[in-house]
């Protein structure tokens, strides 16, 4: 998604995204192993149960700086439109599941995947929203 503009914030943007996404995978597995293997317990496990969770807000704060810098009206409203369609998509599945979920019809979903679903209906959307354009 938004791979071909040229503009220095996109890039940033682009880079950014990536980076966070390799950082809560990686950052995912320290957690598995600490607590899976090592048992961490106590008060140091609070703060690495958490550590997942820094890069998605990194990335959070890295889309707002990017619609604040992007100069370019255009993209910005598809990014705009996109979140929308990510937000959207993800509150409709999330709330759906979670009814299946409670008489039982689902198994439980695991929290960490919803901002996983919110990029992945964000991404879907783009081509939608782009060709309305054309």
């Amino acid at each position: 998604m938004l791979c071909f503009s040229k503009s220095p914030a996109q890039r940033r943007f682009t880079f950014s995204s990536w980076l966070g996404a390799l950082l809560v995978i990686l950052l995912s597995i320290v957690d598995v192993l600490a607590f899976r293997v090592e048992h961490l317990h106590g008060l140091l496990a609070y703060p690495v149960a958490v550590l997942p969770a820094l890069p998605i807000l990194w990335v959070i704060y890295e889309t707002g700086r990017w619609l604040a810098l992007e100069k370019d009206e255009f993209q910005r409203l598809l990014l705009i439109q996109c979140i929308l369609a990510g937000v959207g998509g993800t509150l409709a599945t999330t709330t759906v599941w979670g009814w299946l979920e409670t008489f039982k019809l689902a198994p439980h979903l695991f929290p960490g995947l919803v901002y996983a679903l919110f990029w992945m209906f964000a991404a879907l959307s783009y081509p939608v929203v782009s060709r309305r354009y054309r």
